[in-house]
């Protein structure tokens, strides 16, 4: 079975466990869903329930299409030059090859992002955020969504980068010339790790405005997931260091800011804002208040 294939049905495994879970909790706590209460986030269920699930289909359907790229010839392999590779990326290519921690640092990389997308559950702990379940979870697996979508539709569907392990002349054939092997750029697995980390430090921000600045420790934090992730998809040669990094900045991004314009505010300002500025210098001025 190919590289992606594998990715492909982990993740969806995941996600369909995701709904399960969604699923059993809103039967057993959906009465506490109409309570009156102070609100932090506007989730319109009737659209995002089935907005989320779209998209997730849409996903499903992504990943075929990518299945459908065409593999690596042996002529293409054999002309592989590591010299052709950016110099801040090449380290990827010059790392001592051993095919058992390869496939520790595989296994690393599967479990820490199969661990940290369900690390959103912790939420619930806060009786806070825990009044809001409903909202919360429907908001994650929307970010999700949206997260896998844009790896899908927006890394390998229009990117070829051949992975790092072709280039190394002790694996075999046989695995080189498996699809999936263009599908480098960029890192699904630190996108949704960083994803399901960002997501978590975003919503305690939102929630405890009075930890004050001492909130930013939560985004520091939330490096640590996707950077654990990354570095052993690194050492199991299945991505460049840009890939990891672009991944994570990625999946940081959906998980702050799916979030952030779900917010209900105060004083009705929108957080984000464009406005012409005039000066020693004369262009654009753009906001985003948190």
């Amino acid at each position: 079975m190919g590289l992606l294939s594998d990715m492909n049905q982990i993740f969806v495994k995941k996600t369909i466990l995701l709904f399960l879970i969604f699923l059993i909790f809103y039967a057993a706590n959906g009465q506490d869903s109409i309570q009156e209460k102070k609100q932090v986030y506007k989730v319109k269920l009737a659209v995002e329930i089935p907005v989320t699930v779209g998209l997730f289909a849409f996903n499903y359907y992504g990943f075929g299409q990518i299945k459908k790229k065409p593999s690596l010839s042996v002529d293409q392999i054999d002309a592989l030059d590591k010299n052709s590779v950016w110099a801040f990326d090449r380290v990827a290519l010059n790392q001592t090859y051993s095919a058992s921690k390869r496939e520790n640092a595989i296994s690393a990389s599967d479990w820490g992002m199969n661990i940290s997308i369900f690390l959103p559950a912790l939420l619930f702990i806060d009786k806070d955020i825990r009044k809001d379940w409903l909202d919360i979870s429907v908001l994650y697996l929307e970010t999700q969504s949206i997260n896998s979508n844009l790896y899908t539709w927006g890394g390998p569907m229009l990117f070829d980068r051949t992975r790092p392990f072709v280039y190394y002349g002790e694996i075999e054939m046989e695995e080189k010339l498996e699809p999936g092997t263009t599908d480098a750029f960029f890192s699904g697995h630190t996108s949704w790790t960083a994803g399901a980390s960002f997501f978590m430090a975003k919503v305690l921000w939102d929630y405890h405005p009075e930890w004050g600045n001492k909130r930013w420790w939560l985004f520091a934090a939330a490096l640590v997931p996707p950077a654990f992730v990354g570095y052993f998809r690194y050492k199991g040669l299945k991505h460049f260091p840009t890939d990891v990094m672009f991944g994570t900045a990625i999946g940081a991004a959906v998980g702050i800011l799916n979030p952030h314009f779900h917010k209900i505010r105060k004083n009705k300002k929108n957080s984000f804002s464009v406005a012409p500025y005039a000066g020693e210098y004369s262009g654009l001025a753009f906001r985003l208040k948190f």
